[in-house]
């Protein structure tokens, strides 16, 4: 028989996955998001686009507000994304994990 996962399961499986993928620390103006090689460039670059244009889905408007702008460079470790602001990690996350599925490798 095939156990079913709730949907907190469902939800913890998909933070730890992108635990694995996206490393999330608080830097002095602002918070930097390193995206593991597994995830196609593209696929942040575009993501982190639709966030500066507000088109997303992921940010919310309080989040928005408090969002200077965004940067991003090509490291060693992967694509490094700097969201300048009066923000934490944990909003951050918060955000990153609404738009995860979009951000699969």
């Amino acid at each position: 028989m095939k156990k079913e996962l709730s949907s907190d399961q469902s939800n913890d499986e998909n933070h730890n996955n992108v635990d694995e993928l996206i490393q999330v620390k608080k830097v002095q103006h602002g918070v930097e998001l390193t995206f593991s090689n597994e995830i196609p460039q593209e696929v942040v670059e575009q993501q982190v686009a639709s966030c500066q244009a507000e088109t997303c889905d992921c940010c919310t408007p309080v989040f928005r507000e408090q969002v200077d702008h965004f940067s991003h460079a090509i490291t060693e470790q992967g694509l490094k994304v700097t969201i300048a602001g009066d923000i934490t990690a944990e909003q951050v996350k918060e955000n990153v994990l609404s738009c995860a599925p979009k951000l699969k490798p």
